[in-house]
């Protein structure tokens, strides 16, 4: 892997930002050129960097995850293995919630790149739920794929819900439910 020059690597931090936040108000359909004018750049530099849309979809979902991942990485030091598991649901669930495109981005999840990423968060849930389970915090037989399935459902409720933040108490159901 190159190394970036500074203003390359500005550049492309911008752009992935940029990224994010358009994928996440608008969806996986925001255009180029609408995401090159919120990182101040022109369309040449995204396109020079990501020559196709699928390219930086796959870029900001990988950094989104790796985001979580990186969390939920601290999180396995954490002394009471229930409260690291339930940290680990609210990470997860408030990235799922604020960038519509990360949820819907994993849950269709495409890109070959990504998937080595997808599978590390599971991983790192799983093991927390690991913990969880041998701390007595929560029920048997659940792993990390039925608490994104559970979550993502209570997230993808809460659009319909009334009042924006039900999805909160829609998942602190889940979580209250998890429980041994």
């Amino acid at each position: 892997m190159s190394v970036l020059r500074a203003d390359a690597r500005r550049n492309l931090d911008r752009i992935l930002e940029a990224a994010a936040t358009a994928f996440a108000e608008l969806g996986p359909d925001a255009t180029i050129d609408e995401i090159a004018h919120r990182a101040g750049v022109g369309h040449g530099t995204v396109c020079r960097r990501f020559p196709t849309k699928d390219g930086l979809r796959a870029a900001v979902l990988r950094m989104r995850l790796e985001e979580i991942l990186a969390r939920a990485n601290e999180l396995l030091d954490e002394p009471d293995a229930g409260a690291a598991l339930a940290e680990f649901v609210w990470v997860a669930a408030e990235s799922c919630r604020r960038d519509r495109y990360l949820f819907e981005g994993v849950e269709k999840c495409v890109f070959e790149d990504v998937a080595s990423v997808k599978e590390e968060v599971h991983e790192i849930g799983d093991r927390l739920i690991r913990r969880a389970r041998r701390a007595g915090a929560i029920r048997r037989g659940v792993d990390s794929r039925d608490v994104g399935a559970l979550v993502g459902a209570a997230i993808q409720a809460a659009q319909h819900a009334e009042r924006d933040e039900d999805w909160r108490r829609y998942v602190q159901v889940v979580l209250d439910g998890l429980r041994a």
